[in-house]
């Protein structure tokens, strides 16, 4: 490398370092930097060009001071310390999770998911309910039952009316075990494994989940649904409500709808008429996504039947009374691509997929981790399990099984059973059923887990990397927050540091005004005309967006226009758009601010804020066409802007450079302009360089010693910086640093 006299030429500059020939580059103190550990910060740095002639010394003087700090808390011994080490547990803990788990497994599942999801299948069942920790001879009952059934379907019963009888479903029975359309992710896996091994017309053998034994048959099958985004008005009436409650109530739901058909604003009406105290506030918004397999059979067809947003719905009623839906946002299901971490969170919080990654792991990581179960003394224990014993029996002390290099023994086990049993009785209240097997495949996996874990980083390079990146970067962390952070927080180390330094805190003589430069007197003009008053109306044009006479309802046609002003909002921060709302003198004296709502409502869910948005309301005062009244139903856009510097730029759009405008405060050699003006409060103008100049002079002030509060910013970073300084001088006498110039050459030439 061709600067490296250079680079070393610089390190005879620092404090307490030592040359030294010796086989490491750098060593401070007891510690020796391998040319490889250097290596490892270097080469990134010099490969992404973050590393240049001019920072190569800055990069070296930053590396020797970092190690420094670590050398002083290894020396401390910091990462022994009690809560360091509850700190490094649980990072390990959490960085580890993604080793422990088999990749092939559960790529499997997540591929086959997404397979599944894309198809809805309809479902019908007959259930007979089981619980889980039932009795043998319960279960058997539950077995004969549905498998009589089974017998009855092979030959040639219908299922609707066996489900309809014999299904102890309630909430499918009626509809002769109609479930509805059910995709992948939204039942037991088991269930799912049944619904997706049957064919169109086809039913099921017996199978069982934790609700019991099931039938199912397969009606139907179509694409994904995707997902869809509702708001509703809902009129209350139970299903066994008085008939003069039930006529009452479908009557307010048609008297809904008329309002909705004659163009009135869906959140109006939703305001004045829904009785979901919830979502009535927000215009009827239910705030989840709905797949189809989430609602009844009724619902999804209606609803998944809505094509464009902003639809409705006809009134549908439902167990909680008579419901309208409009549309809000319709989505397909994403490709496997996008939908792949969504998926892949879901099949490891699902208990039977989980227990199916994990017993592949198990079976891998016991292999690895040599496990050898003594079968003869597994069978003797097991014999003896019930036999009352002393401490003492030389049989306890029999390896029953083993891990690697680690032995376990019979007395080991029956621990293990002891205390098992003990948490069961104390969490259920009752001892199950548990074989003694189970009991030790339980303590097998606990120990095959744990030696797994203490070998990670053996194991998986990348994961012993990012353990001694943490380790490091936390040792560095918490000696700076306490040489440097700690100390200059402090209140009265700050007071004390800004007295004995005061006259470093000076607020330099200044002015607050307003400066407009322009090329010409004219151009001044237009410029002081258009920036009188924030915020300052800018020359974008933007096309009204129409609506159909007598309607609210933003029409498809729309969308483009509706993105477009989403995209100019959201590009330009310091956009103020008015919105203005029009209507013919033939519409109804709402429809212009139910049609500025639509625009609102549509910004505010794409995160524009309210404070963003001007609604103005004009009625018929401006119209657009006399003969024409469908133009005059419409909504029109004007931008302003908070920012100086946008009207700027309208300014200079034609004749770039024309004007110039800012608005603050000012000290000596910051304008040439402001340097020129007498410094006293009132407006100015000049002439200077050729330039016409408008100074509006609001405050003068003269150069004085800042306050502690003006100055607290400033007094901490400098009160940090001289810490800083004092610690590495007192760390670099403690731990001196020796630098080999022929190793680090070679590092540095390559």
């Amino acid at each position: 490398m061709k600067d490296f006299k250079y680079i070393v030429g610089f390190i005879f500059c620092l404090p307490f370092v030592i040359f030294a020939q010796s086989a490491s580059p750098i060593q401070i103190g007891p510690k020796k930097i391998t040319a490889e550990s250097f290596l490892k910060v270097y080469q990134p740095l010099v490969e992404s060009d973050s590393i240049t002639k001019e920072n190569q010394s800055a990069f070296l003087t930053d590396y020797i001071n970092y190690q420094l700090k670590i050398v002083a808390a290894e020396q401390e011994k910091l990462a022994d310390q009690p809560d360091f080490k509850e700190e490094y547990a649980s990072f390990r803990k959490e960085l580890a999770s993604p080793y422990l788990v088999d990749m092939p497994t559960l790529d499997m599942l997540v591929k086959q998911a997404y397979q599944r999801m894309k198809e809805e299948r309809k479902v019908s069942q007959i259930l007979v309910k089981l619980p889980e920790n039932s009795t043998p001879a319960d279960t058997l009952v539950a077995y004969q039952k549905i498998d009589n059934l089974y017998q009855k379907l092979k030959s040639g019963e219908d299922f609707a009316a066996l489900a309809s009888r014999f299904s102890e479903d309630e909430m499918s029975a009626p509809k002769g075990g109609v479930l509805g359309y059910i995709t992948s992710l939204q039942t037991s896996y088991a269930f799912e494994n049944a619904i997706y091994s049957v064919g169109i017309g086809e039913y099921s053998k017996p199978f069982r989940t934790a609700s019991g034994y099931h039938l199912i048959k397969i009606l139907n099958q179509r694409p994904n649904s995707g997902k869809i985004r509702l708001a509703h008005i809902i009129v209350s009436a139970a299903v066994d409500a008085p008939s003069g409650l039930q006529v009452e109530a479908k009557k307010k739901i048609e008297q809904v709808e008329a309002y909705l058909k004659a163009g009135e604003s869906f959140e109006l009406v939703c305001k004045n008429y829904s009785e979901d105290p919830y979502s009535r506030g927000r215009g009827g918004e239910i705030r989840r996504w709905y797949f189809s397999s989430d609602l009844s059979e009724e619902l999804q067809d209606a609803l998944f039947g809505l094509e464009k947003i902003g639809d409705l719905s006809k009134p549908i009623r439902t167990n909680l009374g008579w419901q309208l839906f409009k549309l809000l946002d319709k989505k397909p299901l994403l490709t496997f691509e996008d939908m792949s971490e969504f998926v892949k969170q879901k099949v490891l919080t699902d208990a039977d997929r989980q227990g199916l990654i994990r017993q592949a792991f198990m079976k891998r990581v016991r292999t690895e981790n040599k496990v050898v179960v003594q079968e003869a003394v597994k069978r003797a224990a097991f014999e003896r399990m019930s036999v009352e014993r002393t401490s003492s029996e030389p049989f306890l002390q029999e390896t029953i099984f083993s891990v690697l290099d680690k032995a376990y023994s019979v007395g080991d086990f029956y621990a293990h059973v002891q205390a098992q049993q003990k948490r069961r009785i104390k969490s259920l209240g009752y001892l199950p059923a548990v074989s003694e097997q189970s009991y030790l495949d339980e303590l097998i996996e606990k120990e095959t887990l744990q030696a797994e874990e203490a070998h990670l980083e053996t194991k998986y390079p990348a994961f012993k990397e990012q353990m001694a990146d943490f380790l490091e970067g936390s040792l560095f962390s918490k000696m700076t927050d306490r040489e440097i952070f700690e100390k200059s927080l402090d209140s009265l180390t700050q007071a004390k540091f800004y007295l004995e330094n005061k006259s470093q805190f000076v607020m330099p003589a200044r002015v607050e005004a307003k400066l407009v430069v322009a090329d010409s007197q004219k151009t001044l003009k237009e410029a002081l005309d258009l920036l009188k008053q924030s915020p300052y109306p800018m020359n974008k044009k933007f096309s009204d967006i129409s609506f159909a006479l007598k309607e609210s309802k933003l029409e498809e046609t729309s969308n483009k226009l509706l993105a477009e002003l989403f995209l100019t909002m959201a590009k330009n921060a310091d956009y103020v758009v008015e919105i203005s709302g029009h209507r013919d003198a033939s519409e109804a004296d709402s429809l212009s601010e139910a049609r500025i709502s639509k625009i609102v409502t549509y910004l505010n869910s794409k995160g524009i804020s309210s404070h963003r948005i001007i609604q103005k309301d004009e009625a018929n005062l401006k119209i657009a066409s006399k003969t024409v009244k469908t133009k005059n139903a419409r909504v029109s856009f004007r931008f302003f802007s908070s920012s100086m510097e946008d009207a700027v730029k309208r300014l200079n759009a034609l004749k770039p450079g024309s004007v110039e405008a800012k608005e603050g405060y000012f000290k000596k050699g910051v304008s040439p302009v402001i340097d020129a003006v007498d410094w006293s409060v009132g407006p100015k103008t000049l002439e200077l360089g050729g330039k016409f100049a408008f100074v509006d002079v609001k405050k003068v002030e003269n150069e004085r010693s800042r306050s502690f509060e003006e100055a607290r910013g400033l007094v901490i970073r400098a009160l940090q910086e001289r810490l800083e300084k004092e610690w590495v001088a007192k760390l670099k006498q403690q731990y001196p640093v020796v630098v080999n110039t022929a190793e680090l050459e070679k590092i540095l030439k390559n």
